[in-house]
């Protein structure tokens, strides 16, 4: 058994047949454990993040904008939209322009989180079988299929006005093959195989730490990208950027699974449509285990989910502080950018804190981190001008270590055979949750806009805090 699973939870015999599952997978796995010590996908991962984030804002924008001209507003008055005015005639063209606006995004959402399902489950039991690296590689040509398009749409809008609907269909291939649910089971996947119970949370935290970064640096770039080139330009070097971290994946990355079989390629792609893949899969999830393991991974996933329902007013928070504080991209972008710087310190420097020198349980850390997602939430929703958005942030450092300490525990409890499957189910699983949150809070903000657009936050804070009653 990998170290750090003496005191598995398990039955003697559930120890010994996993044992045997394992002990190829260890083996071939402990060639990479020096290598990986301190990077693996790490570097892709931030690559990847950095490219959805300077196109994820730049997109909501844009759409925004070309909302208005659909809505048959002069070019001029649409421009408006990109000013910190606070005219009455911005906010009535606002007041018009939003509601359809945040419904695209909605459905923009919704095919990113829910139609990445079943081949996201597909390919988490397959890479189980077959690698980490096959799996990612296959999501990542989806994503850079989704930015190609999108980058083709945006060079045609600048000559005829398109409506935003068809943004939608481009993120059709970044669903099919699985999307980010795939590309991060598989590397916290990774992560399990070649790290101990010592080490993991940190490197878990870390990996989480990189991807932040990624999205801290794109949320700071993207308002000059688009300053000083366009939003075409900006979602080509989104896909360029995309295409160069498949690249680094492929040439100069090591899968922590060596297959021992002989397969060919076609042979491996038949085998992820298989039923035994399905069948993989329910056992994972409904097999009855000792120690209540199984009740374990499923508190576990609804506590993830309503995490994922409470982050779901992230998706008008854009709209709601152009419509209170009248902040234009640019500066939401900096607000965003030390949003996310502060939740990298708490992930880099809070979550080794706790573990190493105030030697708390990864539970502890998951509930000290959702408490301060409900304080944030609670602060935002009480504020009456823009410094206090960055009050909220600066007191709230610890939000966003549960999800490290949260995997931990899973893959603690679980034999190294089921890692991906468990991932991508649960990453599927609280993926679906999109399905109610973005219409919750597009609902709850549209109805809400002209008096108290603030509302959504609390009920934010509501969701978090029936969180924290589930861990607690």
């Amino acid at each position: 058994m990998e170290e750090g699973r003496s005191d598995s939870v398990y039955s003697s015999g559930e120890e010994d047949l996993f044992a045997k599952q394992s002990l190829m997978r260890l083996r071939n796995a402990a060639r990479w454990r020096e290598q990986a010590q301190y990077i693996s996908f790490e570097p892709a991962l931030l690559v990847f993040c950095f490219a959805m984030s300077i196109s994820e804002v730049v997109l909501a924008n844009h759409i925004i904008l070309q909302t208005c001209l659909v809505e048959e507003f002069d070019r001029g008055d649409c421009q408006l939209l990109n000013t910190d005015s606070n005219s009455s005639r911005r906010a009535m063209i606002e007041t018009q322009v939003q509601p359809l606006a945040a419904n695209v995004t909605m459905v923009i959402v919704i095919i990113k989180s829910v139609v990445p399902v079943l081949s996201a489950l597909l390919l988490g039991a397959w890479s189980d079988r077959y690698g980490r690296k096959p799996a990612m590689l296959i999501a990542s040509a989806g994503v850079l299929c989704s930015f190609v398009l999108l980058t083709l749409l945006a060079f045609l809008s600048m000559q005829v006005t398109l409506t935003p609907w068809y943004y939608t269909a481009a993120y059709l291939p970044f669903s099919l093959l699985g999307g980010m649910t795939v590309i991060t089971a598989a590397a916290f996947s990774y992560l399990s195989d070649v790290t101990n119970e010592q080490t993991r949370t940190m490197r878990m935290g870390f990996m989480e730490a990189s991807m932040m970064a990624g999205a801290l640096l794109g949320f700071l770039a993207s308002s000059y990208i688009v300053e000083w080139l366009n939003v075409a330009a900006t979602f080509l070097i989104a896909s360029v950027l995309i295409l160069l971290a498949i690249v680094y994946i492929a040439r100069f990355t090591e899968d922590s699974i060596i297959l021992s079989n002989s397969n060919s390629a076609v042979e491996k792609l038949r085998d992820l449509l298989s039923c035994e893949r399905l069948r993989e899969l329910s056992g994972t999830f409904f097999m009855r285990r000792s120690g209540y393991v199984r009740e374990i991974l499923w508190s576990i996933v609804l506590l993830t989910g309503l995490t994922e329902l409470a982050g779901g007013s992230g998706g008008v928070f854009y709209m709601f502080t152009r419509r209170k504080f009248g902040w234009d991209l640019k500066q939401f972008s900096y607000f965003q950018f030390t949003d996310v710087l502060i939740i990298i310190f708490g992930n880099v420097i809070g979550i080794p804190i706790l573990k190493q020198i105030l030697h708390c349980s990864d539970t502890t850390v998951a509930i000290v981190s959702i408490a301060s997602y409900i304080v944030d939430s609670l602060i935002m929703g009480f504020a009456s001008s823009g410094w206090m958005l960055y009050l909220a942030i600066s007191v709230t450092v610890l939000k966003g270590t549960d999800g490290a300490a949260l995997m931990t525990i899973c893959s603690t409890i679980l034999p190294a055979g089921d890692m991906a499957k468990f991932f991508t189910m649960a990453l599927s699983l609280t993926a679906v949750v999109p399905l109610v949150s973005a219409p919750l809070f597009t609902f709850v903000y549209n109805a809400t806009i002209e008096s108290l657009p603030e509302v959504f936050n609390f009920v934010a804070a509501s969701v978090y805090g029936a969180a924290l009653l589930l861990m607690l």
